[in-house]
């Protein structure tokens, strides 16, 4: 993709929303972040749907999922730019908000964490898991005693404000990245030494060793699983299927399972 200067260092990406990719970008300098949707297909117009919080810059977004029944987008803003040397001091606490592209209504929905991460909705929708990577502080160097923990909440129906905030899992090497859920209930994070999967109630059941860190996974149908590996990527065959992610679900016709990194 050939993309406009607006877009400055692509951190995720999710979707298909409405046939477009979203792309979660985290600035540089005083370019700020945002969220932009690409048209897949030529000549692949990128459109920025959110650049700020009322007049303020974001951080540095850094992840982000489509809720399955109401397509709103929820993301992470984190001050990975700042303490990577490439954005400015943060103008926000590090939080997790709600948008609303068809009315342009975002408004923060979980605070309280140190350096929040991946996000992962369940397959109704009534449930996320977010991680926090508060442990590993960029250029301040790692605090050991800081989180590096998958959290789950309760999505309120009316308002999809997150709350009974509760540990789903501690990570015993690295922190957690980018997460992902299989239709079984599952659950797939990136971690120091490659990649962990717990069931629904937090066991857990399996880890692909790697060797180096994954920051990111995703599921691309008939059980198959890339996985990023700083320098490599792996593809895993396993018996298990992404969740839909796309929006409306079942709508993809960019993939045959376009998982949210």
């Amino acid at each position: 993709l050939d993309l406009p200067d607006t877009v400055q260092m692509t951190n995720a990406g999710t979707g298909p929303y409405n046939g477009s990719l979203l792309l979660v970008n985290s600035g540089r300098g005083p370019l700020p972040p945002n969220l932009v949707l690409v048209d897949p297909a030529n000549p692949q117009n990128a459109t920025v749907i959110l650049d700020n919080f009322f007049g303020r810059q974001f951080n540095s977004l850094h992840n982000a999922k489509i809720h399955p029944t109401s397509g709103n987008i929820f993301f992470t803003d984190v001050a990975y730019g700042w303490l990577n040397h490439f954005r400015p001091l943060p103008l926000l606490p590090n939080q997790l908000y709600r948008f609303d592209p068809n009315s342009g209504s975002v408004r923060a929905v979980a605070d309280g964490f140190v350096l929040p991460n991946g996000l992962a909705f369940s397959q109704d929708g009534s449930t996320v898991f977010v991680s926090d990577s508060g442990m590993a502080g960029g250029f301040i160097g790692n605090n050991q005693t800081g989180p590096a923990t998958i959290y789950a909440f309760d999505v309120d129906p009316q308002t999809e404000s997150f709350g009974n905030k509760r540990v789903f899992s501690y990570i015993d090497g690295g922190v957690p990245h980018g997460l992902q859920l299989d239709t079984a209930g599952n659950l797939y994070a990136g971690t120091g030494d490659g990649v962990e999967v717990w069931n629904s109630q937090g066991t857990l059941i399996g880890k692909f060793f790697l060797g180096s860190s994954s920051s990111e996974m995703l599921f691309i149908g008939n059980g198959r699983l890339i996985i990023l590996a700083e320098t490599k990527i792996y593809m895993v065959s396993l018996a298990a299927e992404g969740l839909d992610v796309d929006y409306p679900q079942g709508s993809s016709s960019v993939s045959e399972d376009p998982s949210g990194c």
